[in-house]
């Protein structure tokens, strides 16, 4: 028994070493060996005093270093070692003073909320420079002189710098692989979502299918933007020649290209058989084993099992398999290109230079942060009302805090601080998860101050806490605070005489600095995601009619698709992204503050639609020519169409009546499937038939999703 509960625990952790969590855990690992040895080797030293502040400093910047470019994070975490330092001194200092520490704290939220305009990784770098004002202000309950504490953050914040620096010393490169990793896996999942419907299966299964489809695909664009995106950030901070860059986004085009092979195997209405669910399952199989290549930085794609099952897919008798065949040949052929882009990745990735060099240097316009930060210093700005939002209700708890000089009374307006966000429905949601989170581990620091302080296994329960924190705080929030929450809680009041009362000081104020953040979040300055929504909708309506207009103008001149048409692919599915966030957002908020849901849920649908039949109708590009002026009336047609519609969501009108595409569809047709259904053109002429479906489907929808105010 104990054999197979070590096998188990042993796969487990091959699991984690090559799955989606290895840059979580490499992160949790950098991160505890940065905080839990100052304590382990200040304390033995006899320098506990110092021990905590040197934790907290270590444990606030690797908070700040969340990902980017390898200059940025760096960046920020070396201003952060000399600004957090300075604002603990602070807040120390203006501590005695109710006035000036509300003046401080409304000026340190301002500046924190305002550099959210310099790029997401800042977010992380403005809450953790209030939080080290905040820290100030507890000094005096923790004990200590405050330049002591001033010098233990300071301190922990550049150890913290030099662990990193030695992780990405050893593994410079890890996170593009893991990103690029991680688009193939999601493409891997939308080819398992790409069996066809069963003969006589209900309306709910059909649209369940439909769903999961459209799911598995939002997926795979958002993880191709996220490796689109590292790469890129790689590529502007790295000198020299990068082979590395140059393979990896090789793999990254082909990932683009099977998904939308996928998506053309998905929406392309061809009979289920054995053969079929076989050369699926195959190339799901084979996109697996591309990021498992990647993670493990060794091995190539064995292509003869899925050769073997397109080619009994050819030999089954089927005279209606053109459109599956197609998307099989396209899809062997990108995984040829990643064959060989592991040839040279894994046979040139290695050479001392690129191991030893740290790709830190950059080229990027001088000033422009700065003028980032000045485009948002105006009213109008939603970053600038949120930068408000967050300082009057920090400074309005510093000032209860410390006008009447609550114990602990710091976690008041760090609640408000750290759930406050732009939109309503992400603060709602994080007061949810930090409340909960709180709550839970405030009884897990009561049980461990009240049973194991000053023993060993105290300092265990920290690092264990530590790690867990580190490896959950970007993944699963709610989960995170229940370990951070004790973490702070240990470090800050360990010496308390009454660890209970603490826990129910500690919740109490968490549930109203919560409630405070709702009200804000609510009554201060919001902009309501209706506001927006119809401007993504009209933009994802565009944006999938000029990819459509392509598409139909290189299909009358049998043209292969070209980059143009990848790019406008490109903006069509990230529009359609756009629109999707924006509609989830505002179910997240209050429903008399909503536009109409089924509106806006109707709209979504046709445009995703549209988007997808688009893709399916570029993977027949060059194989099927449609000279014929029907084609050229009927691409205007439905330019004209979605342009109206388009107008129709911005001015909350219904759109003009739909046109008379019945005419030349019906010509097209007759030209396309003269050869029989079976062949190429006829599985051109079914997806014309389903986008002018889509396009029918947009002019008919009730458009109208602005709300009343």
């Amino acid at each position: 028994m104990m054999a197979a509960m070590w096998g188990q625990l042993r796969r487990l952790g091959a699991r984690l070493a090559t799955g989606p969590n290895r840059i979580a855990l490499s992160t949790a690992l950098r991160g505890t060996i940065a905080t839990v040895t100052p304590l382990a080797v200040l304390s033995t030293l006899g320098w506990g005093e110092l021990a905590y502040p040197t934790v907290l400093g270590a444990l606030n910047t690797s908070m700040v270093d969340v990902g980017g470019s390898y200059r940025n994070r760096l960046a920020a975490m070396a201003l952060f070692a000399g600004v957090g330092p300075c604002l603990l001194l602070l807040g120390a200092a203006a501590s005695g003073h109710w006035w000036l520490a509300t003046l401080f704290m409304f000026t340190t939220a301002v500046a924190s909320g305002l550099v959210r305009a310099i790029g997401p990784g800042s977010t992380s770098f403005g809450i953790n420079t209030a939080v080290s004002f905040l820290v100030g202000l507890s000094v005096g309950e923790t004990g200590g002189p405050h330049e002591l504490w001033a010098l233990g953050f300071g301190g922990g914040a550049l150890w913290t710098i030099l662990v990193a620096l030695g992780f990405w010393q050893l593994r410079p490169y890890r996170r593009l692989e893991q990103e690029v990793a991680g688009a193939w896996e999601a493409v891997a999942e939308l080819v398992a979502a790409a069996q066809a419907a069963i003969p006589g299966s209900t309306v709910v299964a059909r649209r369940r299918r439909e769903q999961r489809l459209a799911a598995r695909h939002r997926a795979a664009r958002d993880a191709v933007e996220r490796a689109r995106e590292a790469l890129g950030e790689m590529r502007a901070g790295t000198v020299g020649p990068g082979t590395t860059l140059a393979q990896l986004t090789v793999l990254l085009n082909a990932a683009v290209r099977i998904a939308a092979a996928a998506v053309t195997l998905g929406e392309v209405a061809t009979p289920e058989n054995e053969q079929r669910r076989a050369a699926i399952a195959e190339l799901e199989r084979l996109c697996r084993g591309v990021a498992r290549i990647l993670l493990r930085g060794a091995g190539e794609v064995a292509l003869a099992a899925m050769r073997q099952r397109v080619r009994d897919l050819g030999a089954s008798g089927e005279q209606d398999r053109h459109a599956d065949l197609l998307a099989f040949a396209q899809a062997m052929r990108h995984l040829e290109n990643a064959n060989e882009a592991f040839q040279r990745l894994f046979g040139q990735r290695r050479r001392l230079a690129d191991f030893l060099r740290l790709p830190i240097v950059i080229n990027r316009p001088s000033g422009a942060a700065a003028a980032a930060l000045r485009a948002h210093l105006t009213p109008s700005s939603a970053l600038f009302r949120h930068a408000l939002r967050v300082a009057v209700v920090t400074a309005l708890g510093t000032a209860v805090i410390t006008r009447f000089d609550f114990s602990h009374g710091i976690w008041l307006p760090l609640t408000s601080l750290v759930i406050l966000q732009p939109e309503y429905g992400g603060t709602v949601a994080r007061a949810v998860q930090r409340t909960i989170g709180t709550i839970a581990g405030a009884v897990v620091a009561g049980v461990l101050l009240a049973t194991v302080h000053g023993t060993a296994a105290f300092d265990a329960a920290i690092a264990t806490l530590l790690f867990a924190t580190f490896a959950l705080i970007r993944r699963r929030y709610g989960y995170a605070i229940t370990f951070l929450t004790p973490i702070i809680m240990l470090l800050t009041g360990a010496g308390s005489a009454d660890p209970w009362r603490d826990v129910a000081e500690r919740i109490a104020y968490t549930v109203v600095g919560a409630a405070l953040a709702l009200a804000a979040g609510y009554g201060l300055w919001p902009q309501w995601e209706r506001e927006r929504l119809s401007d993504r909708l009209a933009r994802a309506i565009r944006a999938d009619r000029d990819y459509l207009a392509a598409a139909l103008a290189a299909l009358g001149k049998a043209a292969p698709p070209d980059a143009a048409l990848a790019e406008l692919r490109r903006q069509a599915e990230i529009a359609v992204g756009n629109a999707d966030a924006a509609f989830q957002r505002m179910l997240g908020e209050p429903a008399h503050r909503r536009a109409r849901v089924d509106t806006g849920f109707t709209l979504l649908v046709y445009i995703h639609r549209l988007c997808r039949h688009t893709i399916a109708l570029a993977a027949h590009l060059g194989a099927v020519a449609a000279p014929d002026p029907a084609l050229d009336t009927l691409r205007r047609l439905m330019a004209e169409a979605l342009e109206d519609v388009a107008q129709a969501v911005l001015d909350g009108r219904p759109p003009a009546p739909r046109p008379a595409f019945d005419e030349p569809l019906a010509r097209l047709r007759a030209t396309l499937s003269g050869g029989g259904e079976a062949t190429p053109g006829g599985t051109v002429a079914a997806l014309l038939d389903q986008l002018v479906s889509d396009v029918t489907g947009l002019c008919m929808a009730p458009v109208a999703p602005r709300a009343p105010a």
